[in-house]
């Protein structure tokens, strides 16, 4: 019976140790909270798909479009818009010596030069690799051990130490430190002393052995005044080791991806033994923008070049007398003010028919998705008018024209010209430039994506950590889709515009703790650096 009641207080001693470590934790867990913020502002739903983007000009099966070259001198102008002339009937008359041929084919040199340069910078960036937005680091360390001291002990015992005390075999002398590099750091000194009781009667333990008090001094007197603590007859010496640690990686992560992306290694004493710098340069949002901006450049000085040689046509067509005659039997469709006309334009268009046609290109990527018959949209660089295009033939084997772009798809494929014919009511005109867009079958669909950065995987799945109506932190699995640009993840089931969600990592990937709504999360804190 006594020992039944003696396994029950036992069982009750460990209940309420048990109960009170779970009481501390839980009272930590209450203490800590996790910082969310809200998909509305950090997701995405606006995504309608990956669009083909070209551009190019308008132009038709049988017309003519006649650019006049900055300081050509207009004699005479022979038709009206609305005209309808024929083959080899003068369209105009110009001064033959005031074209500068030769002026001209400088000019076509030039900006051929200048779009080439684009078209090397553009391949370039198209085969970047981005560099993190931002970044976190880790710290690892490693631990060692070293000598942090040797003592210096009796071989045998000392009947007089100088401060009246004495010496036994086995007693600490004295103790040499060490710092963690090895070097010594100096020499302490010990006594012994019978220690008293507060009567001044000599203090004995439980046995009655004498109990004595280890003091510090300066340095060792008395019969072991000057001796060699090295004096091995008289001394055994003993290393004391200790344990350190020191920094030993900093790992740096790209906060959007986690994926590691640089890294130093350091000697014990700080020293870096090697480093893989976090890459510089252009982040994703900045290679796209400048990916933008070069194909936007090109396809400007692309257009230009085409109308520098559409001019130096014209010159060297144009006859001795300084006649610009018809190619084509049909009627005139534009013809500038001879007073005041754009060189950027075409001064006289002449078409046989009211069917105009633009030719743009489509990646390999999506030749299954886009077929003849489909739409396209074109829009006017000149007037900003835009029209709808029926796509009226796809090329069967790729282009060799570097010019074309398509748009969102693979940036490495082979791209196949096709053409597209709309009417000449649209408002567009022979001649003018145009931006090209598609968007494929199937692309239609938007959904709703938020930064990669908020999943993480186990081996249930993805999941994030959601505030719930209880203002808490839950795990929650979802459905994802694809992926945009390397950090945009798309979410089909399990998270909406209307949570909130934590950075998955730290105090934010804690179940149970409470949640604190911010504008900003700070990615570095909760253990990540």
């Amino acid at each position: 019976m006594k020992k039944i009641k003696t396994l029950i207080i036992v069982l009750l001693v460990i209940a309420v140790a048990i109960g009170g470590l779970y009481g501390v934790f839980y009272y930590r867990q209450s203490k800590k909270t996790a910082e969310v913020i809200s998909m509305a502002e950090q997701g995405m739903d606006g995504y309608w798909g990956d669009n083909i983007q070209s551009y190019g000009n308008v132009t038709s099966d049988k017309a003519q479009a006649a650019y006049i070259a900055k300081g050509t001198e207009i004699v005479s102008v022979n038709v009206k818009d609305g005209d309808h002339v024929n083959e080899g009937d003068v369209l105009m008359t110009v001064k033959k010596d005031s074209q500068d041929i030769s002026g001209k084919e400088l000019q076509i040199k030039k900006a051929t030069q200048e779009l080439n340069v684009d078209k090397i910078k553009l391949e370039r960036l198209l085969n970047t690799d981005p560099v993190p937005t931002n970044t976190y680091e880790m710290n690892y360390y490693s631990k060692y051990s070293y000598t942090s001291s040797v003592e210096y002990i009796t071989k045998s015992d000392v009947n007089d130490d100088g401060y009246d005390g004495s010496y036994k075999a086995g007693d600490v002398v004295a103790s040499r430190a060490f710092d963690t590099e090895g070097n010594p750091q100096g020499f302490t000194y010990y006594i012994y002393k019978q220690s008293e009781n507060e009567d001044g009667s000599p203090k004995v333990d439980n046995d009655g052995n004498p109990v004595r008090d280890k003091i510090i001094v300066d340095k060792l007197r008395g019969d072991l005044e000057g001796v060699d603590l090295k004096d091995t007859d008289k001394f055994d010496t003993k290393s004391v080791s200790s344990e350190g640690e020191y920094l030993r990686t900093k790992v740096y992560h790209d906060s959007q991806t986690h994926k590691e992306v640089g890294e130093i290694v350091y000697f014990r004493d700080g020293n870096i033994e090697r480093e893989r710098k976090v890459p510089e340069g252009l982040n994703a949002n900045q290679l796209k923008t400048a990916i933008e901006d070069t194909q936007d450049s090109i396809k400007r000085k692309d257009l230009n070049l085409r109308k520098l040689v559409n001019e130096l046509e014209i010159m060297k067509n144009t006859s001795d007398n300084g006649d610009i005659v018809a190619k084509v039997s049909g009627t005139v469709s534009k013809v500038q003010n001879i007073d005041n006309y754009n060189t950027n334009q075409p001064f006289m268009i002449v078409s046989a028919t009211d069917e105009y046609y633009i030719s743009g290109a489509i990646g390999e990527f999506y030749l299954k998705d886009v077929k003849v018959g489909d739409t396209v949209s074109i829009t006017s660089w000149d007037n900003g008018a835009s029209a709808e295009a029926i796509i009226s033939s796809i090329s069967d084997t790729p282009s060799k024209d570097s010019n074309f772009y398509s748009g969102a798809g693979n940036s490495n494929s082979s791209n196949y010209e096709f053409k597209a014919t709309f009417d000449r009511k649209s408002g567009i005109e022979i001649g003018s430039a145009v931006d090209i867009t598609i968007t494929p079958a199937g692309q239609e669909e938007g959904g709703f994506y938020i930064p990669s950065h908020f999943i993480r995987k186990d081996a249930s799945g993805s999941y994030v950590m959601k505030m719930t109506k209880s203002k808490v932190l839950k795990k929650e699995y979802v459905k994802v889709g694809k992926s945009l640009w390397g950090s945009m993840i798309e979410i089909k089931k399990g998270v909406s515009k209307k949570d909130y969600l934590a950075f998955p990592y730290g105090n934010g990937a804690i179940e149970g703790i409470k949640c604190k709504k911010v504008d900003n999360l700070q990615y570095g804190d909760g253990g990540l650096g």
